[in-house]
């Protein structure tokens, strides 16, 4: 059997809330970029949510006038709707978008990316 070992490098992005919400409109898509990844941070009523910004149906950027409505992502293209805790689109449950933990503590707020290791191993 073959695993691939997974390990989560964090980031932080915004040293605490404070300065979270002065940047961050409620329930807007707005651009980040994290380890040369372009990704879309929504601040929810119930927390904070990173997602891809690149929306799932055709590629297009989400902070370009994407908003979080009742929980969930809408492109602003094409009203695709995805929930923005699991990422799974809403209606034909076929293109689902990648969400990234998010982890508010003393130091701020962090957003942990999956860092790939080529390596495997047998058990």
């Amino acid at each position: 059997m073959f695993f691939r070992k997974k390990e989560i490098k964090w980031f932080l992005l915004f040293s605490s809330e404070e300065k979270a919400e002065e940047n961050l409109p409620l329930n807007k898509a707005v651009l980040i970029e994290v380890d040369n990844i372009q990704l879309c941070i929504v601040r929810h009523e119930e927390g904070y949510f990173v997602t891809n910004n690149k929306c799932p149906h055709q590629g297009l950027p989400l902070n370009r006038g994407g908003f979080c409505e009742n929980g969930k992502m809408i492109c602003p293209f094409h009203r695709y709707e995805w929930d923005i805790k699991t990422g799974r689109e809403t209606r034909k449950q076929e293109n689902n978008m990648e969400v990234y933990p998010i982890k508010v503590d003393k130091n701020g707020i962090s957003i942990g990316i999956e860092k790939k290791s080529g390596g495997f191993f047998s058990l």
